[in-house]
Parts: C-alpha cells; structure tokens; sequence
C-alpha cells in the first residue's frame, strides 16, 4: 500500500506541471523595440520598429551586417491606434510582441491634439508594458525612429539611452498617465529630434537622435516646447537635472568658469494670504568647478565664497526664468496645484476650478543655496600670467 500510495502522489502532482503549454517560440515573434505615433489629418499614422534577431549579434558595430540595419520600419494608416497595430499583423509574417518596446514617440501634431485615446490603446493589453519611456518629436515621429544610430543598434534604444543621460528620474508611460488623471498636475516629455552628425564639408552627415528640450502639457494636449537651454531651471526645480554643466560670468576679471551641479535638493512651499497663494522655492545642493576659462583665481577662499554667490544669484535667476515659460503654456508642470492640496485642502477645493485662470499669475520666491565642494584638480586658470590673475 505504502508503494501504491507514492505511485498515486507522484501521479498526482504531475497534473500541477503544466509545462510550456504557453511558450513561444524566438522564430515565431517579431520584437517591436520602438512605436511612433502620427496624426495624419484625421487619422492615425502608427510606425513600428522591429528587430531582425539574426542581424543584431553581428561584428560590424550597431549594424551588424556592414551597411544593413538589424531592423526595419513598418507603417499603416488608419482610424484608430489599436486599429492600425491589428493591420500590420495581417502583413507580419511573425506575432507582433510589444514587451520589450523602448521608447513610444509621439508626434508633434499628435501630442498638439491630444494623446489620452492613444494611451489608453495602448495600456489595456498587458504585453504594452508601461515602463516604455514616452517622447514628444518635433514633426513627425517616424522620422526619428528611422534615424540613423552610430553606436546603439536602433534608434529606439537611442532615444531610451538620451533620456537616462538628460533626466535623473525619466517619465515612463506609467507616470505619466498618472500625472493625466491627477488633479493640480501636467504631464511633461521630452522633447527630442534628429542632428546632424557631422557638417557636410567634413564628411556624409548621419540623422543622429539628440535631446532638445522639454514638451510641457496641460491635461493630454501639448501647450507648449520649451528649447533645452531654456529647460536648466525646470529640471533643477523639479530635482530632474543630471549632470547638468552650467556657465557663469566671473565676479572679478574677464571670462567664464563651467560649473557642474553633482546634487540637488528642491523644497516648495506655499504662502497664502486668503485666496491670494505664492510659493517659496529653496533649492540647494553640491557643484564642482569644470573649466576655468578666465583669470579669476579660485585658490583663495574669499574668492570661492565670492563665487559661490555668483552661483547661486545664476540659480536664482535662471530657475525664475524658466519657470514663467512654463506659466506662459499655462502647464503646472511642477504640481503648484498639487501642493496646495496636499497642504490646503480647503483652499484647494476653492481654487480648483479657477486654477488655470490663476496659475499664470502666480509669484515664486527662490532662495539657492548651492556649495562648492571641488574646484578642480588646477587651482590657478592655465595659461594666465600670475600678475593678470585676479585676485
């Protein structure tokens, strides 16, 4: 009885091993690693690119295969996003599989009219994977997408890396979506656009993939793009800027010093007087020297206390700056909104519906406090006589 009872356990539990039942096999799938959407008049311009496996191992750099790329581009027109993907099935030789997507790009004219219907497309089945991160194009979204890559494999992993490189914490399609259905609170994206590598006169330029700014929304329509050397302040304000390098006119003498923000720490808080709200927006942190490019010494230490006020009037300066373009798209981009519900409920709940008619008005106090923690390996500028340095 003792062996006939094993017999049946064992019988028993391989009714729970349920195998690969579900598998799928790597010849059977076509990886989508990037998605561009377009609005075409009054349709949907939907672009895939999808790797071809056999080319991405080769030896030839990113190609792989000499002067072959290791993807190809798909692109359908029609009235729907989820209505187009179901087209370009019908002319894939292979499952289209969207779990390993990059980056979603979206066009400029499409963004402009709204994104919510194509989000939520895209977001009910489970293999869209929200972890994709979400980019605005100046033009059209394919046109990106089919840049040209010099040292990643494909242009959708470009724009994932550009985006690493340009914020500390990047949006994700999950953020972002939440920051659509969050009260007191725009989505915001990067912007990006194709550069060319080289000028013509040297060499064949390539469609390189560059970061150009940022592309602020109110609700789920872009209001506005803001050009990267505009975008330093937002960044900094919303504790996003990584490796941010920045210059500043020297107190004394002539020239410029490059100064690196190594960490940053950004606290808002609001100061209402009845329905009458400004914020006060202290923002701190550790810089380091790069580059000396003029004559003032920063080997003395009432030099460096000099110049970390420099600094931090640039900080104070540059943050006001770019936070009014975001007031002038009318996009709370940094959730000034948001803030005052957490912290006013009441009040909130009276401004609510006002919010956009007061928002554009609103006055921020900005109090920098940066430090200088490293003035480079050099304490005197090169190549300045000791008598022009200023001291």
């Amino acid at each position: 009885m003792n062996r006939v009872s094993k017999s049946v356990t064992i019988l028993l539990l391989c009714l729970l091993l349920t195998g690969c039942w579900d598998r799928r096999e790597i010849n059977d799938i076509a990886f989508v690693v990037g998605t561009a959407l377009d609005k075409e008049e009054d349709k949907y311009r939907v672009t895939l690119q999808i790797t071809i496996p056999g080319m991405l191992a080769g030896s030839n750099g990113g190609g792989g295969g000499g002067d072959k790329n290791p993807w190809f581009l798909k692109s359908s027109v029609g009235e729907t996003v989820r209505g187009v993907t179901l087209k370009e099935q019908t002319s894939t030789s292979r499952k289209l599989y969207f779990s390993h997507r990059r980056a979603l790009l979206v066009g400029e004219a499409m963004a402009r009219e709204g994104i919510a219907e194509a989000l939520d497309s895209i977001g009910r089945l489970p293999e869209n994977r929200l972890s994709a991160l979400p980019v605005v194009t100046e033009g059209h979204a394919y046109e990106v997408l089919n840049g040209e890559p010099t040292i990643e494999q494909y242009p959708g992993e470009v724009v994932r890396e550009l985006v690493f490189s340009y914020l500390s914490k990047p949006w994700t399609l999950k953020t972002v979506v939440n920051l659509m259905l969050e009260d007191g609170i725009d989505p915001i994206m990067p912007l990006v656009e194709t550069v060319d590598s080289v000028p013509e006169k040297i060499d064949k330029p390539h469609k390189n993939i560059g970061v150009g700014g940022l592309a602020v929304f109110r609700g789920d329509k872009l209001t506005g793009i803001i050009k990267k050397q505009d975008t330093h302040g937002i960044l900094v304000a919303m504790d996003q800027a990584r490796t941010l390098e920045l210059p500043i006119t020297v107190p004394r003498g002539e020239g410029k010093i490059f100064f690196l923000i190594r960490s940053n720490h950004t606290k808002i808080k609001p100061i209402v007087n009845g329905e009458d709200v400004r914020f006060h927006m202290y923002t701190g942190g550790r810089m380091s020297i790069t580059t000396n490019e003029s004559n003032f010494d920063t080997n003395n230490e009432n030099n460096i206390i000099e110049l970390e006020q420099k600094m931090n009037e640039y900080m104070k300066a540059k943050i006001t700056q770019d936070l009014k373009l975001l007031q002038k798209y009318n996009s709370d981009a940094l959730g000034f909104g948001r803030i005052i519900k957490t912290e006013k409920p009441q009040l909130w709940s009276k401004l609510r519906e006002r919010w956009y008619e007061i928002y554009p008005n609103i006055t921020f106090e900005v109090e920098a406090d940066y430090r200088l923690e490293n003035n480079g390996a050099a304490t005197s500028p090169f190549a300045v006589e000791e008598e022009d340095i200023a001291e």
